[in-house]
């Protein structure tokens, strides 16, 4: 049995290169109790990994060493073949670093266990085994989650641009409630109603200017997306 845990609340701070297989017992123990794991760093968000891998799990057949079209390789790798026992193989999901959210780091833990007779029975993965295991299966979700990836990039994108149109229209009816408040002024000669309007004119100000920060964050969120896309598109 195959069992799949995450975690993606974690956040992992470590500088090494996605995309290959490397021991992570150091850098789990300063994010955890101290358990060994492999580790592997891949160029998505922990929301695409962890259902490209719950899909690759479920579609693959330990016992026969069949997978669905397209995805050969977990199920060829040495510690796949020598879990004869089939023990739980435990995976835990994070964030990369901060603040990208579209890096993640997986661990797959050596400790792990399996039941025989109702028994539990303790079971330790080999280390190179299961970094054999993370660079192949890096590579056997890659087509599914590429495209998770893609299409969760294109929905932030588009989420971002109408945060922005809506931080436009709302900046826009604040600069129309300023003009509107200044001309009560101009015609308003009433001392104690001008003072009113002047503490009304503030407020909103300080309101016109928090919008305009916030679009020009938005803009550069904008930005991001876009460039992030077009790294997903080429």
């Amino acid at each position: 049995m195959t069992r799949l845990f995450t975690a993606t609340g974690f956040l992992f701070v470590f500088g090494f290169a996605a995309g290959q297989a490397r021991d992570g017992t150091a850098e789990l123990q300063q994010t955890a109790k101290f358990q060994s794991a492999a580790l592997i760093y891949l160029p998505y968000s922990p929301e695409v990994v962890e259902k490209a891998l719950s899909r690759y799990l479920s579609q693959t057949d330990f016992t026969n060493q069949k997978n669905e079209k397209g995805y050969v390789l977990s199920s060829n790798t040495i510690l796949v073949k020598n879990n004869k026992s089939e023990a739980d193989m435990h995976f835990l999901i994070g964030l990369k670093s901060n603040p990208n959210p579209n890096e993640s780091a997986i661990y797959l833990k050596l400790n792990s266990s399996y039941y025989k007779d109702n028994v539990q029975i303790d079971n330790q993965f080999n280390m190179q085994d299961a970094k054999d295991y993370l660079d192949n299966l890096a590579v056997a979700i890659k087509p599914y989650a590429s495209k998770l990836q893609l299409e969760l990039q294109q929905k932030n994108l588009s989420t971002a641009q109408e945060k922005n149109a809506n931080l436009i229209t709302k900046g826009n009816k604040l600069e129309e409630k300023s003009k509107k408040i200044q001309a009560k002024v101009g015609e308003n000669k009433n001392h104690k109603i001008n003072k009113g309007l002047a503490r009304r004119k503030a407020k909103n100000d300080k309101l016109i200017g928090e919008n305009l920060i916030a679009r020009l964050n938005s803009n550069t969120d904008i930005s991001r997306q876009k460039a992030a896309l077009a790294l997903l598109s080429n």
